[in-house]
């Protein structure tokens, strides 16, 4: 008791004090997000503090255990610092967190989450570094928002436990201005999971390192030859350890003023290594490229594309046509295609995006279909829709509604997952440096040989993001 009564008194106090650290700062109006650094040192700060009450909030099959009731407290900070030649940004945020949730209590710091980006550009180069850390619970992950491999591997995104990213880079090109120009880039990253149940879910780490060297033939006509390599280990149930070594040469040729072609064509090599349940070998390679058409027409483009991939499963043949239209008041971004992998079955893919922006309101619709092999070597069919609307009812307040619709197709072992995301929530600006935002939530969940589940959900915020400039 008394521990929780010192961090209800911390939460208290730097929720009083946190308006004193930024004065003078930049109001907005409902929901408004910090502004964007014009040039020199900005410090970003912001405070949100809500309560949400969900009957099913863990998307349990066979129905809920009973209400949740979460309280967070979200403290985010940022600083940015950009001149004439360099740009570094910085960003954190965390979560104060009570809940009470069937089956445990959580009190406490939780979903740290730090980013850091630096850019330098010399006279003919360019210097970029970039850093993350993310820490999560993943029953309070959006199953829309996080990254598409763990939707492939068709886990629940309620099946407990935590998950640790982490990821490192940097990129340096030279030559920028010269007619023979070169870049390198290195990356690491890391999942890392703990406490959960879900044997498709396990840590793993990629190393990669990749060069391009670029040729300006003339001002139409630019090569450029890639090399790279990756290395990917993961502690799945077979100890794969995967290398991959791809060379290719590209082409970018303006046919035209309005025509432009671009292409590539390489060679692609796979080494899997797998140490369980006895040690085992498996390689793929092949020819690898793209083809890409594109016109430029008075009210948008018009494209087409031909590729050819390689993936632990095979190769992947996809043919799309698509048409980009510029509107009055918004844009319309068609594709259609197909694409064949190596089981011989034929899938089709395609998108459609269309937003429409008026006087008082904004509306966008997206919908798109995908063909992907997994972290699991298991061939992935994703379908997605998403909508969204939003109402300026006046200078203070405004009404904004979501759908999400996905269906994850696994067509290597036959699981289909099903998830739906409904959403209405109304913002009220009640001075000019808070606002609150109160509405519900309806989510749904079926997979396949599982079972399904709903849940139902209330949410109430006050926030504020505000800017300072030393």
């Amino acid at each position: 008791m008394g521990k929780t009564s010192s961090k209800i008194a911390v939460i208290a106090a730097l929720t009083t004090l946190y308006p004193t650290f930024a004065a003078p700062q930049q109001p907005g109006g409902a929901g408004a997000t910090p502004a964007a650094n014009p040039g020199g040192v900005q410090l970003d700060f912001g405070v949100s503090t809500g309560l949400i009450l969900d009957d099913n909030f863990k998307l349990s099959t066979g129905g809920g255990t009973g209400l949740s009731k979460i309280s967070d407290t979200k403290l985010s900070f940022g600083l940015s610092n950009i001149t004439a030649v360099d740009q570094l940004t910085f960003r954190s945020s965390g979560v104060i967190r009570f809940a009470d949730i069937p089956g445990r209590s959580i009190a406490g710091f939780e979903s740290p989450d730090a980013q850091l980006n630096y850019m330098r550009d010399g006279k003919n180069s360019r210097l970029s570094l970039d850093a993350r850390y993310r820490k999560a619970d993943r029953e309070f992950l959006d199953p829309f928002k996080v990254e598409q491999e763990e939707q492939n591997t068709n886990a629940q995104i309620g099946g407990g436990g935590t998950q640790t990213w982490q990821n490192y880079g940097a990129s340096y090109t030279v030559g920028l201005q010269s007619p023979i120009s070169f870049s390198v880039t290195a990356r690491h990253s890391e999942i890392d999971y703990s406490n959960t149940t879900a044997t498709t879910l396990y840590d793993s780490r990629t190393d990669s390192l990749r060069t391009s060297t670029g040729f300006r033939v003339s001002p139409v006509t630019q090569l450029t030859l890639n090399l790279g390599g990756s290395h990917y280990v993961a502690n799945d149930a077979v100890g794969t350890d995967r290398k991959t070594q791809d060379l290719s040469l590209g082409l970018q040729q303006d046919i035209n003023p309005v025509l432009a072609l671009n292409a590539s064509l390489g060679w692609s090599q796979i080494d899997t290594d797998y140490s369980l349940p006895m040690p085992s070998s498996k390689t793929r390679d092949g020819a690898v490229g793209t083809v890409t058409l594109t016109q430029t027409l008075a009210n948008g483009t018009v494209w087409g594309s031909a590729t050819s991939s390689l993936s632990v499963n095979g190769s992947r043949q996809s043919l799309s046509f698509g048409r980009d239209w510029t509107l009055p008041l918004g844009t319309l971004s068609l594709s259609a295609g197909t694409t064949r992998g190596a089981n011989g079955d034929n899938a089709f893919i395609g998108s459609a995006v269309y937003t429409r922006q008026l006087q008082a309101s904004d509306f966008s619709i997206s919908m798109s279909r995908s063909a992907s092999t997994n972290s699991a070597s298991e061939d992935v069919l994703s379908t997605r829709v998403a909508a969204s609307y939003g109402y300026q009812i006046n200078n203070l307040s405004r009404i904004d509604l979501s759908a999400n619709y996905g269906v994850t197709d696994n067509t290597t072992t036959g699981v289909k997952v099903e998830r739906t995301t409904l959403r209405g929530a109304y913002t009220r600006q009640l001075t000019a440096d808070w606002n609150v935002v109160g509405g519900v939530q309806f989510r749904t969940y079926d997979e396949t040989a599982v079972g399904d589940a709903m849940s139902n959900q209330a949410f109430v915020t006050l926030d504020r993001n505000f800017t300072f400039r030393p």
